[in-house]
Parts: C-alpha cells; sequence; structure tokens
C-alpha cells in the first residue's frame, strides 16, 4: 500500500492527467499546500473521479507573471556609459517650466484702460474682490473708498496684463526670476511705463479664466514694470513715437512659492539600485551647509526626489547634466576616470557626454584629464580643460587665459570659444593670474568678450567693481577700462555699468530729448572747478506730477547716473530726479545719442523672451504632483499659449549660455562740437 501511494503520488506531482506541474493546481486554481496533499494520499483513481477539479490538460492554466518576473528594461546606451543613471533611469521635472496669470499693473500715466474680455473680465472682479477692492472691505478707507472692482478695472490709470515667465527645473521655495508682462489684445491700453505690477498668482501652463481648468500655483510676481529704455516715456501719451510700449517685464519680480519637484524613476524597480543612486548622487553633488535636505532621497524601490542645492541654483542646467552622467558604482572612480578619458579621445564627438561624466566623478579625474590640456584635438582638449576648470585645477589657469586672450599658439579661437574660456576661469578659485587676465579683458576691443569677463569679475566678487546701490531702484557698477562703454542688464538685477572710471560729459553740451522736457547744457570755456564754472545744467519736467526742476549736476557720468534715479525727498542728502530705471537708461541714450557721453551703448539680449519662446515650442506642459501622497495621480495636460508672440523680423535670436549684445555705437563729433 505504501508503494502504491507513494507511485500514485509521485505520478500526481508529475504528471497528474498528462499535465506536466503540480504548481498549476496551486497557482492556476487556488488550492493550497495541504489539498494538495491530501488529494496526493487518495490516490490517482480517487482523483479522476473528482474530475470537475481537475483542468482540462489540453488548455493547462499558467501563472501570470508578476511586476517583478516581468522582462527587465535594458536602455541601448554606449558601453562606456553603462552605470550611469542616465542609463538605468528617468529625470523628470528637469524641463523648464511654463508659469503665467492674470494681473494688474497700476500707477499708469492715463495709458491703461479695457474692455477685456468678458471671461477675464469676471476673473479679474472676483480677484480684486478676494483682494479688498469694493464697498465693506479693508481698503473702505482709503484712495479705493467706494470703488467696485469694475470701476476700478476701467480707470485708464489700471492696465489688465498677461503675466509669464519660465522657471528653471527644480527650483525651490523662495527662488526669484523674471516675469514678462503684456497687455491684453483688443485693450485700449497703450503703455505699461511707470506702472506697478500688484502681486499676481502664477499657475503652471498658459493663463486660464475662472471657470476654466486650473493648475497649480507654484509662485507669484510683484514689483515696477521695466520697459523698452530707448524712448520717450512720455510717447505713448501722444502716440507718435513708434515704440511698442505694450510688454514689458519685472526684473527679479518672480517668487516661487511652491517647490517645484525633480524626481528620478528607475527603470527597474529595486531597493538596492535606488539606495545606490541616492549614495552616488550625495557623494558626488552634495547639498552644501546652507541646503535643508539631501541633494537625493530614496522614496522606495522605483522613486527618488531630488533637492538641487544652493550653489547650482543658477546653473540648473548644469546640475541637471551632471545628475544623468554621475557613475552609481563608488568602488573604482580612477578606473572608470581612465576608461572616460581614454573614450574621450578615440571619440571626440561623446565630448560633452564623457566631460560630464569626468565631472560629475570629483577630483579623481584630474590627474587623467591634466596630460589633455595641450592635447593637438580641439574638442578632447576643451573637454579636458572644462573638467580641469569645474574641478579647481589651477593648471587650467595658463591655457584657459591663453585662449580668452586669443594668443593660443597656433591657433585664432572664435568669440564663442574665447567666452566659455572667460567663463570658466571665473569659476576658478583665487588665484592672481586670473584676476589679471579678467582685468585686462575688459578692455578688449570685442563687446562680448569684455562683457563676459565683467561677468566673470563680478561672479568672484573683484573688489576692481565698485558698486552703488540707488534707493533700491538699481545699482551702478563702475568698471576700470580704458575703453569707455555702457552696458544695461535687462535679467536678473537691474544694473547700469559704466566701464571707465572717469568717464565725463563731452563739452560742449546740449542735450535736448523728449519734447525739451529734458535738456542738459554746458559750455565748453568753463569746465567743471573753474572760478567761473556754472558746471552742467539740467532741465528737467516730470509728465506725471508735471514738476518742473532746474538745477546743475554732476560731470563725471556715474555721478549724473546716480542723481537722476536717487529719491526727492526733502531728508535726501543729494536729492535727485527719482526717475526709474527705465527712464534713467532712456535718459542716457538720448545724451549718448546727442554725443554728450563718448562711449558705446550695449544692452544685454532678451534671454527672458527666448525662453518662452522656446518652451512654446515644446509642446505641452504637465502639471506636477502635489505632494509625495499625489505623486501617482494623473497629471493635468494644459496647452501652451497660442498667443505668445514670435519674434518679429529683426529680433535677436535666442540666446545661448551668454547672451550677445546691442550695440548702440559712439556717434561721430563734428567739427562743431556737435551742436546743430
Amino acid at each position: 500500500m505504501r508503494s502504491a501511494t507513494k507511485q500514485d503520488r509521485s505520478a500526481t506531482s508529475q504528471n497528474i492527467g498528462g499535465c506536466t506541474d503540480a504548481r498549476v493546481f496551486s497557482k492556476g486554481q487556488g488550492l493550497t499546500r495541504g489539498t494538495l496533499l491530501a488529494m496526493q494520499g487518495i490516490g490517482l483513481a480517487g482523483l479522476l473521479a473528482l474530475g470537475v477539479l481537475l483542468p482540462s490538460c489540453n488548455n493547462t492554466v499558467k501563472a501570470p507573471k508578476t511586476a517583478r518576473e516581468a522582462d527587465p528594461i535594458i536602455r541601448d546606451v554606449p558601453a562606456v556609459l553603462r552605470g550611469t543613471i542616465s542609463s538605468m533611469a528617468s529625470i523628470q521635472g528637469r524641463e523648464p517650466t511654463l508659469v503665467s496669470g492674470f494681473g494688474v499693473v497700476v500707477g499708469l500715466a492715463e495709458t491703461g484702460g479695457g474692455p477685456y474680455p468678458e471671461a477675464i473680465q469676471a476673473t479679474m472682479e472676483r480677484e480684486l474682490s478676494r483682494r479688498g477692492i469694493g464697498k465693506g472691505s479693508a481698503m473702505e478707507g482709503g484712495d479705493l473708498a467706494g470703488v467696485t472692482p469694475k470701476q476700478f478695472l476701467a480707470d485708464n490709470r489700471v492696465a489688465v496684463v498677461v503675466v509669464e515667465a519660465v522657471i528653471s527645473p527644480g527650483s525651490p521655495e523662495s527662488t526669484t526670476f523674471d516675469v514678462r508682462v503684456r497687455s491684453l489684445p483688443g485693450s485700449s491700453t497703450t503703455s505699461l511705463e511707470g506702472g506697478m505690477l500688484w502681486t499676481t498668482d502664477l499657475h503652471l501652463g498658459p493663463p486660464s479664466p475662472f471657470g476654466s481648468m486650473r493648475t497649480r500655483k507654484v509662485a507669484e510676481a510683484y514689483g515696477p514694470v521695466f520697459i523698452n529704455p530707448f524712448a520717450d516715456p512720455a510717447g505713448a501719451i501722444r502716440g507718435d513715437d513708434g515704440v511698442t510700449r505694450t510688454v514689458g517685464r519685472v526684473l527679479g519680480g518672480g517668487k516661487v512659492t511652491n517647490a517645484l519637484e525633480m524626481t528620478i524613476v528607475v527603470d527597474n524597480p529595486s531597493h538596492g539600485r535606488v539606495a545606490a543612486i541616492a549614495s552616488a548622487i550625495n557623494s558626488r553633488l552634495p547639498a552644501g551647509p546652507e541646503d535643508r535636505e539631501k541633494t537625493a532621497t530614496g522614496r522606495d524601490d522605483t522613486l527618488l526626489t531630488i533637492s538641487v542645492p544652493r550653489r547650482w541654483r543658477t546653473r540648473t542646467d548644469e546640475f541637471v547634466r551632471l545628475l544623468a552622467y554621475t557613475q552609481t558604482d563608488l568602488a573604482f572612480p580612477q578606473e572608470y576616470a581612465k576608461r572616460y578619458t581614454d573614450e574621450l579621445k578615440a571619440m571626440p564627438a561623446m565630448a560633452e557626454e564623457l566631460s560630464a561624466c569626468l565631472v560629475a566623478l570629483g577630483k579623481e579625474s584630474i590627474p587623467f584629464v591634466a596630460p589633455l590640456y595641450e592635447y593637438p584635438e580641439f574638442l578632447p582638449r576643451m573637454a579636458a580643460l572644462r573638467v580641469g576648470a569645474e574641478l579647481g585645477d589651477p593648471r587650467t589657469v595658463p591655457h584657459l587665459t591663453a585662449m580668452a586672450l586669443g594668443t593660443a599658439a597656433g591657433e585664432r579661437p572664435s568669440i564663442a570659444m574665447r567666452t566659455e574660456a572667460i567663463t570658466l576661469l571665473g569659476r576658478l578659485g583665487t588665484d592672481p593670474r586670473v584676476d589679471e587676465a579678467l582685468r585686462r579683458l575688459v578692455s578688449s576691443p570685442e563687446l562680448e568678450i569684455r562683457v563676459a569677463a565683467y561677468e566673470a569679475l563680478v561672479e568672484r566678487r573683484d573688489p576692481g567693481i565698485a558698486r552703488i546701490d540707488v534707493d533700491g531702484r538699481f545699482a551702478i557698477d563702475i568698471v576700470d577700462s580704458t575703453d569707455p562703454l555702457i552696458y544695461i542688464t535687462q535679467q536678473g538685477e537691474s544694473r547700469i555699468v559704466i566701464f571707465g572710471r572717469d568717464m565725463a560729459l563731452q563739452r560742449p553740451l546740449l542735450v535736448s530729448a523728449w519734447r525739451d522736457r529734458f535738456m542738459l547744457t554746458a559750455d565748453l570755456d568753463t569746465p567743471e572747478g573753474t572760478p567761473d564754472s556754472q558746471g552742467v545744467r539740467l532741465f528737467y519736467r516730470d509728465i506725471r506730477s508735471s514738476r518742473t526742476v532746474q538745477t546743475a549736476v554732476p560731470e563725471t557720468v556715474w555721478k549724473l547716473v546716480k542723481f537722476l534715479g536717487s529719491s526727492s525727498r526733502a531728508d535726501e542728502p543729494e536729492p535727485g530726479l527719482s526717475m526709474t530705471y527705465s527712464e534713467v537708461v532712456g535718459a542716457l541714450y538720448q545724451v549718448q545719442k546727442a554725443r554728450g557721453i563718448n562711449a558705446a551703448f550695449a544692452t544685454e539680449r532678451d534671454r527672458l523672451l527666448a525662453r518662452l519662446t522656446e518652451v512654446a515650442a515644446a509642446g505641452a506642459v504637465a502639471d506636477r504632483p502635489e505632494s509625495e501622497s499625489t505623486r501617482g495621480a494623473e497629471n493635468d495636460r494644459v496647452r501652451l499659449l497660442e498667443d505668445n508672440p514670435r519674434p518679429a523680423a529683426g529680433t535677436p535670436a535666442p540666446a545661448t549660455d551668454r547672451p550677445s549684445s546691442f550695440v548702440v555705437p559712439i556717434p561721430p563729433r563734428t567739427g562743431d562740437g556737435g551742436k546743430k
């Protein structure tokens, strides 16, 4: 009996009714192990008698593969890049993000007003009521007492505008950024000059009126509007200067209120792989002492969240690139450095990726890339110098300096190559050789080189650049240079940069601008400091207040700029004209155009418009999860701004890493001293 039972059990286990595996029962039919053993104990005949429990062997039920048993994802990447994060995971939230909203600009010189589309009118009335405009509100006793939201929007000193911006990937709370402001098509608004943008909520994607799909709020915008600086501020009132004044910007006026999350999702779930990626990131791209969180934090067997360290927040594109090419194997960094360097010589076309791999490895890469600083082929040499400079190797200084100065033996580097070398020099640590080279370059005849050298010196906090704050409106930077230049920034911080500490107004001087509302005069034979000198005389009439000022003003250009922008308060020891940044820039331009300043006039190109155009071309923006708990929910899909204007003919091309500049050359002085 025991023998028969044993044989029956064997038959049951190996070939029940012709089936090849008894596990079909336990998984396919839901039978427990105990039930299966009991069935084996009654013998094959008994089981056949219970045929209703047996599956048909012509249609064997197979257990479905679980997620753990699914075929692994294997990316098609070059062998040398295997083991990097980009070879095994996806970085989400790495693209710039469009944000926008409808806002209100106030304080206009009767150049605002509607009408506005019905949906937008209703949206703004509701928003103004929420913010305290209307009867019974908190503003009942102020200037807006008794004014309804509808009446407020009808005022020609007010304009409803579209506010839009692009936020860098992974931006944490309190990150600031520039915003673009434009009037609504069809409204009667003719100028945003001198206006103040009230606090505006910015949501993901294009602006949407009340009642339509609303995406998540991520930022706010507020501040004075900066517009075209080369025209009469009163031109829009008269309508005779031909300048579009309905588009402006608020420099640094945006602030992130709800951080944009950057995550890494691994292709194949694994707690061990997630831990290895987190360890590699925190080792190679660590958080600084001012950061509250680690750079990478594993959440489960698939997801990591990324917090961009503060030192990378103005260079998020570079941070993302290093993140993608960080090697997860920390055991043999020298072996990987050698492998990447050998591949760099063999495959120069991969210089961008391999240089990121080498930088991500850290200082272990320096001994391997240093021999390539003099490599005959340009791409490997430039990649090696980039790696060395980013990792702080002082041996890169003479090579980068020669390239920046354009004195490299046997080469004539392009402007783009020279500006990149200058940028890399600016990131090196304290080194007198670097400072000396950059100070020489601010007097270079090429505008792009001069501006790049100035920006590098600012990044290094060079004491040779004197900064003067003008009542919080803007800053004046004074740069020692033998070639005079006035440079105007249009991104981030408002700055008027004067190349030439002793730059002075030219004599004789006669400037008449803005229909004689702004005038400067000075005689040829009574220079400042002589007994009979009356100095430089100014006449100015403010278009808003009709206040008239007649006074002597400084002859040194930076002192004149300070006077134009300083407040005119009674308690101010050196009162000024209280001009806005735009008005000061416009006044300087008028003086230069009248040959009162012997210097070129240059403005920074519009990077904000270029970024908005690029994002619009990308197609669509997805909302990010509100929190970790909701990250699995379907993202909101929104269309981008259909009315985002494309650059018109003659508009500068989108800027590269370092923007080019628009130059107004020095007008020639005639034999009559510039008089007409």
